[in-house]
This record gives structure tokens, C-alpha cells and sequence, in this order.
């Protein structure tokens, strides 16, 4: 995991759900940038889809 996944999934701890441009001005990072950043931890089985779309909203998975 990448520094600045985990600075990311750190900021999905702090919320019920968001979006990326949400997110994006959190970190203040690109949308695209936040955007391929949600899909791998979504790959690596943290975040979930809670709203699927051009600008997904994402929700932090239970383990």
C-alpha cells in the first residue's frame, strides 16, 4: 500500500461515505488521482461501491 493510500483510507476512517471529488479536496489531489487510488484499495478489498458512476462514492469496508 502506497503513502498515500493509506493517508486516504485514513480519511475514509473519519467518514460514513464519500466521493472522490469529495476526497480530492480533502488531500488535495487530482480527482483523477484520487479516482485510481479508490480502485486499488477497492481492488485490495478496503474500500467498497456504495454508488456506482463517473465520480463513484465509496465506503470504507468492515473487516
Amino acid at each position: 500500500m502506497t503513502p498515500n493510500e493509506k493517508e486516504l483510507l485514513e480519511k475514509f476512517k473519519m467518514v460514513d461515505k464519500a466521493s472522490v471529488v469529495t476526497m480530492g479536496k480533502e488531500m488535495d489531489l487530482s480527482i483523477d488521482y484520487i479516482q485510481s487510488l479508490c480502485k486499488n484499495l477497492v481492488a485490495q478489498d478496503f474500500l467498497g461501491v456504495v454508488t456506482p458512476g463517473r465520480w463513484p462514492v465509496y465506503k470504507i469496508k468492515e473487516k
